[in-house]
């Protein structure tokens, strides 16, 4: 099979992804506990913030934060830019290409990955998440050529290995190969050594982390128990343009498998289960659009053709691709990608963007503990404030439930928001002006020390 159209599209979108600037609210503290490992080694206490201050941190993307802050160091924020840009376009190549292998008809396998690129879009952020990504697209590949070639299962326990020190999605991952395998057991004779050896090679390879066994506990946490008050973390809204297209996936899904009459159990057991985590939280959706890609490719056409049939319409054949490679053609288009890839990110905007941010309260903030910060703001205060300890930022794990609870009894003026600010000792709240913390709080006399549209800095009387 020729890669050239997966990888030339692949590389169209990683060159776009660097018209986007760097902005993500979680970019600043990854980048903080990347310097923090390099500089000291792997940390299992919390400094950064006052309100957890020594609790234990989850260590289950310690690789990915330091390869973020190695391409930083190298060439600063163009060198973020550029891994992302990569990132994007491995995975927009891995699902397309993916895609191909399941239909052999090119441009049907285009349009198949289609939903799931417009998906994954919300993810090309400049965090591990997007590695873990890149990570589940290589292991659909995987799969897809071991239903031909079983022993290219043998490169799935060295993807599992790296995998678990980038993302907790890995636990995603070994759960789709856990299934596959296991159909290969039942139903493949021959396949079946290699199956039960993949499996328990990539299980001991998941322990193999900074976190252990322990590893589970983290993966499990941002899989079954999302944080629901933070958007990400909350079930998928189809009232939102993400939500949306996660819905239509879904959709299409269905009527395939209802028209073509081609779902096969392998198909469903894959799915199902990408499906229910999918519906755990917004930022899991995804993973849905990029396993559904290859079936869609697959099958879709047959269902099409089978409507079309049925109002008497008649549609044009497409064949089949051919599977013959030509590695020439591959290797230029993919050295072709790269080279424009990197040439965007070099002229891309070099620094992030921080219109979002609380950039004029920067120099009035108080040292030391005391600041009460609005969630969104807490990674950009950990990478330019680091005098200024947090109370709250996107390590949303390490301040549930007591933290998070008392940081929205003081936003939101609840009852006991003054008891809170009593009992924590907040002698500053740097808000949004319409919260209704800094609302209140200015009506009750505290100081302003720093204003603009978007912020306000206020020191308690």
């Amino acid at each position: 099979m020729s890669w050239s159209l997966p990888l030339l599209v692949g590389a169209t979108f990683g060159a776009l992804s660097t018209l986007a600037t760097v902005g993500d609210s979680d970019v600043f503290w990854h980048l903080a506990v990347g310097r923090q490992t390099l500089a000291g080694g792997l940390e299992r206490l919390d400094h950064f913030s006052w309100t957890a201050n020594g609790t234990v941190v989850l260590t289950d993307q310690w690789l990915g934060q330091v390869a973020w802050y190695v391409v930083y160091v190298a060439a600063e924020w163009r060198g973020v830019i550029l891994l992302r840009a990569l990132l994007v376009a491995a995975i927009v190549t891995l699902i397309i290409g993916t895609a191909l292998w399941s239909g052999r008809r090119p441009w049907i396998a285009v349009l198949a990955s289609f939903p799931a690129i417009v998906l994954t879009r919300f993810s090309w952020t400049e965090r591990p998440e997007l590695m873990g990504l890149a990570c589940f697209a290589a292991l659909l590949l995987v799969l897809r050529l071991a239903q031909e070639r079983p022993r290219v299962l043998f490169a799935a326990p060295a993807l599992l290995l790296i995998w678990a020190n980038l993302h907790a999605s890995f636990a995603l991952g070994l759960a789709v190969l856990f299934i596959v395998c296991g159909e290969m057991a039942l139903h493949r004779g021959p396949a079946r050594r290699i199956a039960v050896g993949v499996i328990v090679a990539s299980v001991v390879a998941t322990v193999f982390t900074p976190s252990g066994i322990a590893i589970w506990t983290s993966s499990g946490g941002h899989f079954l128990a999302p944080p629901r008050g933070i958007q990400e973390e909350g079930v998928p809204d189809v009232t939102e343009p993400y939500g949306l297209v996660f819905g239509l996936v879904i959709a299409a899904v269905m009527t395939t498998a209802l028209l073509s009459r081609r779902a096969l159990p392998r198909d469903v057991a894959l799915l199902l289960p990408v499906l229910f985590v999918s519906l755990t939280a917004a930022r899991h959706t995804p993973f849905f659009a990029v396993a559904s890609a290859p079936y869609l490719a697959e099958h879709a056409p047959t269902a099409i053709a089978r409507t079309a049939r049925r109002f008497g319409l008649s549609l044009p054949k497409v064949s089949a691709a051919s599977v013959i490679p030509s590695g020439r053609i591959d290797l230029a288009t993919a050295a072709i990608g790269i080279v424009a890839v990197l040439a965007t990110s070099l002229v891309a905007r070099g620094e992030p963007s921080l219109d979002a941010y609380p950039v004029g309260a920067l120099e009035a903030l108080p040292p030391g503990p005391g600041l009460l910060n609005e969630y969104g703001w807490g990674g950009f205060l950990i990478w330019y404030a680091p005098k200024t300890p947090v109370f709250i930022d996107g390590r949303l794990f390490l301040y549930v439930p007591t933290v998070v609870d008392d940081y929205r009894s003081v936003v939101g003026v609840h009852p006991d928001w003054q008891a809170v600010i009593a009992r924590r000792d907040i002698r500053a709240l740097l808000l949004k002006p319409a919260d209704a913390g800094a609302v209140r709080a200015a009506e009750l006399g505290w100081r302003v020390l720093s204003s603009s549209d978007s912020y306000v800095l206020l020191a308690r009387p």
